[in-house]
């Protein structure tokens, strides 16, 4: 099939992924959700962003992927990036790349017979996820440009019964000197990566070192990114709210499994999508005991809104996200 096909095809399916969306009212024209690349401070009128936290969404876009199976298309995050060794010791020409993501975006359930099948029937989603998708349609096939990652494994999944986790990590190989381009220039892939997940962390800790001391403020602040609709990359903005989280187990010492809540504009291909809570006090970041938060859906459960209203009677849209690891 030519690339032209190919990507007549994939427009025609995210017209129809849009046009069949039930939030399409409120959510595709919402000034809230941002093209990745026209990300600015100042939202709107009522709604501006510290430079800094605008700083690290760029850059927490660079490691945010859209993940494509056999069940559609979501978002997935580059957590982790381990360079393989060779018998002596040194580093190889191989690297193994992890990303976070939800496992019912494979189409399971979300109990522990969902887990147990995604992981029997792991080798049918034929998982692949396409890196720096940002700009154009046209873009999604161009593999210099927005290289394909394939031959994924499932790694782990948060499990317990009687908890709504849907957190799962997957992995792939990839060759060291593997390059793509960017702006016209060859760059190495693992390098970049390494580059903007070292940049990830250090601009987190920066933020949650400045809302500490009260230099920048977080007004409940929750920013995510994802692929909706199977489009290129967008930034949804919104406010969580702290008393809806849940805190359903304290692991270890000093970690606690946690859930947030947030009226972010989120559709259909958000499922896994980062999601950034500034001055989150992330527990163990590129370890498996800690993981940020990935987005989960929307709160359908009647007894979950009646709550939501009690509190904030003013809220209007609610989603969730995945169940993450914080310090507490």
């Amino acid at each position: 099939m030519g690339s032209k096909w190919k990507v007549l095809k994939l427009k025609r399916a995210i017209q129809r992924s849009e046009s069949e969306c039930p939030k399409k009212n409120e959510n595709h024209n919402n000034g809230h959700r941002i093209p990745f690349l026209e990300f600015k401070e100042k939202i709107d009128e009522n709604f501006s962003i510290a430079p800094k936290i605008v700083t690290f969404t760029k850059i927490m876009g660079k490691l945010t992927g859209i993940m494509v199976t056999t069940n559609g298309s979501d978002t997935c995050f580059l957590q982790r990036i381990r360079r393989l060794k060779n018998a002596v010791g040194e580093s190889g020409d191989r690297a193994v790349l992890t990303f976070t993501t939800v496992y019912h975006a494979f189409g399971v359930e979300d109990s522990l017979n969902g887990i147990f099948k995604l992981a029997r029937e792991w080798k049918n989603y034929k998982t692949e996820v396409i890196l720096f998708y940002d700009e154009k349609v046209d873009d999604f096939y161009m593999e210099k440009k927005c290289p394909h990652l394939k031959d994924f494994r499932l790694l782990d999944t948060d499990k317990e019964e009687g908890i709504q986790n849907d957190w799962c990590a997957i992995e792939c190989e990839v060759n060291c000197d593997s390059v793509y381009e960017s702006n016209g220039v060859e760059r190495n892939l693992v390098n970049a990566l390494e580059h903007y997940l070292e940049s990830y962390k250090r601009k987190q800790k920066e933020i949650y070192e400045s809302i500490k001391n009260n230099t920048i403020s977080n007004d409940n602040l929750v920013v995510i990114i994802g692929h909706p609709h199977g489009r290129p990359k967008q930034v949804s903005v919104g406010r969580h709210y702290p008393l809806l989280k849940d805190e359903p187990k304290k692991v270890r010492s000093s970690q606690l499994w946690c859930r947030y809540y947030y009226d972010a504009p989120t559709c259909i291909g958000n499922s896994g999508s980062p999601v950034f809570i500034p001055g989150q006090p992330i527990a163990g970041f590129g370890f498996w005991f800690g993981h940020q938060h990935n987005h989960k859906s929307d709160v359908t459960s009647t007894s979950r809104w009646a709550r939501a209203k009690r509190i904030y009677p003013d809220i209007k849209c609610l989603g969730m996200s995945s169940i993450g690891v914080e310090q507490c």
